[in-house]
């Protein structure tokens, strides 16, 4: 059976996976969204198909990351994944149990299908190391930024029960508590778009445990950084 997914990333060095709906064969796994290649169809022209009937957006295919051909217990699979970006639309749940944006990171805290296992390898070699340089580079031009306005800094990529804070700075009676987004390309939202509710949550109460017992105004910014341009977010989200 001749397959095709998309490696969709977005400018943060997230991708997208998605869960299998649980009445399906290897139900709840994860994997990337796609589908079978039809009769007279490209990979391409397949995988734009699939991602327009599965998720309700529009992408833009690129090359090549990875193929591979596994053997499962009710089918052989021939799977070629290509890089992908959305050009149009905002995904939508409608064939799989849940979709999620994951760092190549965090791959190893999602059960995914036995045929991406070899392709999951090759984005934490690659993209992975890459993502990596990348925010530790806008991580240093945000603190550089942040002294030049006046901030001390207090703490980088601290870490409590509650989360982990790139930033902590002090103005004044102020401390700012900053998430640092470097972006990969110009495509892309609001900074603020990338820092979702769940980790507004955490990033909110980890400033509370570091605050506890002193006389503050607490601030949740975001520093954005693009070729070595910075843009500071002031109040990005509140509490």
């Amino acid at each position: 059976m001749e397959v095709v997914a998309a490696y969709i990333t977005d400018p943060y060095g997230k991708f997208l996976i998605c869960q299998r709906a649980k009445n399906k064969v290897r139900g709840l796994f994860w994997e990337f969204a796609g589908g079978k290649i039809e009769a007279g169809e490209t990979p391409e022209e397949a995988l734009v198909r699939e991602c327009r009937e599965e998720l309700a957006v529009e992408i833009e295919t690129g090359e090549k990351l990875a193929e591979v051909t596994h053997r499962y217990p009710d089918a052989t699979v021939h799977l070629t994944v290509l890089r992908a970006r959305i050009v149009k639309g905002e995904p939508q749940l409608s064939v799989h149990e849940a979709m999620k944006w994951i760092y190549p990171s965090e791959i190893k805290n999602y059960c995914f299908c036995p045929a991406d296992t070899d392709i999951l390898k090759k984005i934490m070699k690659t993209d992975g190391k890459k993502n990596k340089r990348l925010g530790e580079k806008g991580e240093k031009l945000a603190v550089k930024h942040l002294k030049k306005l006046g901030y001390k800094i207090l703490e980088r990529n601290y870490k409590n029960a509650f989360g982990e804070v790139d930033i902590i700075a002090k103005r004044g009676d102020v401390l700012s508590f900053c998430e640092v987004k470097t972006r990969l390309n110009d495509n892309f939202g609001a900074p603020s778009e990338a820092v979702d509710r769940k980790k507004r949550m955490r990033y909110i109460k980890a400033a509370q445990k570091f605050a506890q017992g002193g006389e503050y105004v607490i601030r949740f910014d975001i520093i954005e950084v693009y070729r070595g341009e910075i843009n500071f977010i002031e109040n990005a989200f509140g509490a």
